[in-house]
């Protein structure tokens, strides 16, 4: 199917990406899984710099890599999910040639590890992850990231960088991965949930349509509905038939994982 479309599905986790109306597909994902633990890491790439799409997919393989090796060395999640954020980086700089000036290829990021009893998630940049609870609880659907761009920083309260546009409503992002950006250290975020429930990274060509926790959780069927791969398929083709301006990447993770084959997609 190349990159214009791919379906993964292990049964414990699964994941879509699809070019929508864009020309090509500069979103990634992967997903995998380790004894009961499960992990996926959603990158989009940025449209204003050069072969996207190679910082996406390149970032999105090392980081689950990272995770993986860092859980089978004993590592806890929040420790694993740290431990990618480099590996993410690296990758997506690699990626960058002499020639690419001021625009090398770059992306942004989240990952997730779910466990018996926690979930954590990392994020650079404006991707996100949204927890979901039980059936019909959309009360408690909540986005777990803050974007990592002018409009997400003044709306949660925090500073802007010195220099950074000031524009309220301003999507320029502020923290990135790439040749030009020396971010490489991703926010965290782990609790532990009282009540099983789902866990949805995404880009932001699904974030777009529904930005808001509640309506994405209206969506989504509690963890007695829909398997993680149907969910994964109904967001994209929700997102597509919307107006799909944007490419789409989406992981559905429920908590606490159940059984499925063990793996990895990209």
């Amino acid at each position: 199917m190349g990159r214009d479309r791919a379906d993964l599905d292990l049964g414990a986790v699964a994941a879509v990406t699809d070019r929508a109306r864009r020309r090509r597909n500069e979103d990634a994902v992967t997903v995998g899984r380790l004894g009961q633990t499960i992990a996926a890491v959603v990158c989009d790439g940025v449209s204003t710099s050069l072969r996207a799409d190679l910082a996406a997919h390149a970032a999105a393989e090392a980081a689950l890599a990272a995770i993986l090796a860092a859980l089978g060395n004993g590592a806890a999640a929040p420790d694993a999910v740290l431990a990618s954020g480099p590996a993410a980086a690296l990758a997506a700089r690699a990626t960058a040639v002499e020639d690419d000036g001021q625009v090398p290829p770059s992306c942004t990021f989240v990952a997730a590890v779910v466990t018996a009893g926690s979930v954590t998630v990392g994020w650079i940049g404006d991707s996100r992850a949204y927890w979901l609870g039980p059936d019909g609880a959309v009360h408690e659907a909540v986005c777990l990231t803050v974007d990592d761009s002018v409009v997400g920083q003044i709306r949660a309260g925090r500073p802007v960088p010195p220099g950074a546009e000031q524009d309220p409503t301003s999507k320029a992002l502020i923290r990135w991965l790439g040749a030009d950006s020396s971010d490489a250290e991703p926010q965290v975020v782990t609790f532990q949930p009282g009540r099983p429930g789902r866990l949805v990274i995404c880009s932001d060509g699904l974030s777009h349509y529904l930005p808001n926790a509640g309506a994405l959780a209206a969506r989504v069927p509690g963890p007695s509905g829909a398997t993680p791969i149907a969910i994964a398929q109904d967001l994209t083709r929700f997102a597509v038939e919307a107006g799909g301006h944007d490419n789409i990447a989406v992981a559905v993770l429920p908590f606490p994982p159940t059984g499925g084959s063990a793996g990895a997609g990209a």
